[in-house]
């Protein structure tokens, strides 16, 4: 049987957990089922009335270049030992994109531990994390985060820093930054704020009760290296009528208005099947669906998880090319999503 816990059954995935993630401490359970259990979905898959999968819908609300919508960060992926390569988690998977597409979901992520679990089902990398380190300056110096007197203020200058380089972020406010709060001292983290001399510059936090490593580094390039990246997030789009609302024309187009046919194939959401007319201007976009089947050599076909890597910037399908003023389709510049759980 699959279904969503209620509210008051969602402490019966804990022992799940625990056999699933070892790794997670003690104070990092606690603040997990605490704190993230207030407003996320558990789906699970019984058997003789035990959990023997899982997945955790955790709600995001995601800026998308101006506009904004809330979007599902899965985690907790897991099957009881005894369970799996019985079909279990695939049948929670599809379960989870049917759901997700009745709700008109833009799209849904995840952290992978390994990236072949995801991929079947049409999850692609998105975004590669950066290792950004402080560069040595005599001017800077910390002082402490106090978020009761200033969470308002410092949510504010979270979003404009991000707003200058990236069009894709968890959008911040002040509930968002005492939540990040409670996820730091759950690792025994902290959170300071940076300061050239009297000059606000930004924001540093790390954590970990064994290792420590920083959680981030908010600050301007001027006062940061990068040490590496590496991918780190995979998305999918779900429902695509939904995505394109803010992917828009170049201002750099000869037209004002395009109209594209595109054939779109997806295994998992029938209803992204099918041939689009797909309507842009500089302002953003909109889908219609002509037919559920693709004539074949009439348009352009490009699977979703081809578009998923590049609406978001991260890789341009060779068949984009093909598809009339698709160099002028403006894909987000800039996905920053650095959230853990």
């Amino acid at each position: 049987m699959i279904r969503y816990l209620e509210t008051e059954e969602k402490g019966r995935c804990l022992d799940l957990w625990r056999e699933a993630f070892p790794e997670d401490s003690t104070e990092f359970c606690d603040y997990y089922f605490k704190e993230k259990m207030k407003d996320n979905k558990v789906l699970v898959r019984e058997e003789n009335g035990e959990i023997v999968s899982m997945l955790h819908r955790n709600p995001y609300r995601i800026y998308m270049r101006g506009s904004g919508a809330v979007c599902d960060y899965i985690v907790g992926v897991s099957t009881l030992v005894a369970g799996r390569h019985k079909g279990y988690m695939r049948s929670l998977m599809l379960a989870m994109l049917r759901d997700m597409q009745e709700e008109r979901m833009p799209f849904t992520f995840l952290m992978p531990a390994r990236e072949s679990l995801y991929r079947p089902y049409d999850f692609r990398y998105i975004y590669d994390q950066p290792r950004w380190v402080l560069k040595y300056n005599p001017h800077i110096h910390r002082e402490p985060c106090n978020l009761k007197t200033l969470g308002a203020d410092l949510a504010e200058w979270q979003t404009a820093w991000l707003k200058r380089k990236y069009e894709v972020f968890a959008i911040r406010d002040e509930a968002y930054l005492q939540r990040m709060k409670k996820e730091l001292a759950s690792e025994n983290g902290t959170c300071t704020l940076l300061y050239d001399d009297d000059w606000f510059i930004g924001m540093q936090s790390e954590w970990g009760l064994k290792e420590r490593e920083m959680r981030y580094l908010y600050t301007g390039e001027h006062y940061r290296s990068e040490a590496g990246r590496k991918p780190a997030i995979m998305a999918r789009i779900v429902c695509m009528p939904e995505f394109v609302k803010t992917i828009r024309l170049a201002e750099n187009c000869p037209q004002d208005e395009v109209t594209v046919e595109i054939g779109i194939n997806d295994l998992f959401v029938p209803q992204n099947q099918g041939a689009w007319l797909w309507q842009l201007t500089k302002e953003g976009s909109r889908m219609i669906q002509e037919s559920r089947f693709i004539a074949k050599g009439k348009m352009e076909v490009l699977t979703i998880s081809e578009l998923t890597e590049w609406l978001f910037g991260y890789r341009t399908p060779a068949q984009v090319a093909k598809i009339p003023y698709g160099e002028y389709i403006e894909p987000f510049h800039g996905v920053f999503l650095d959230e853990v759980v």
